[in-house]
């Protein structure tokens, strides 16, 4: 039994479409000198957010990066 066997059905839906949204994102970077792949997936990941969501993820790296001392 491989790992991938012991997954939720909603881990194994996720897991397709994080798949997917690499494979993508490799296409969409594919031919472009200046675009990696790894940061076409997180905006495609981004994308999927709602802007609330958006904005609680950026706060909180900015807060651990030390981008919003005062």
């Amino acid at each position: 039994m491989s790992e991938v066997d012991t997954l939720t059905p909603e881990q194994r839906a996720w897991l397709a479409r994080d798949e997917e949204r690499w494979r993508r994102a490799h296409e969409i970077a594919r031919g472009e000198l200046d675009v990696d792949a790894a940061g076409v997936y997180r905006v495609l990941r981004n994308l999927e957010k709602t802007p609330s969501q958006r904005l609680r993820a950026a706060l909180q790296h900015g807060r651990l990066f030390g981008l919003h001392r005062r």
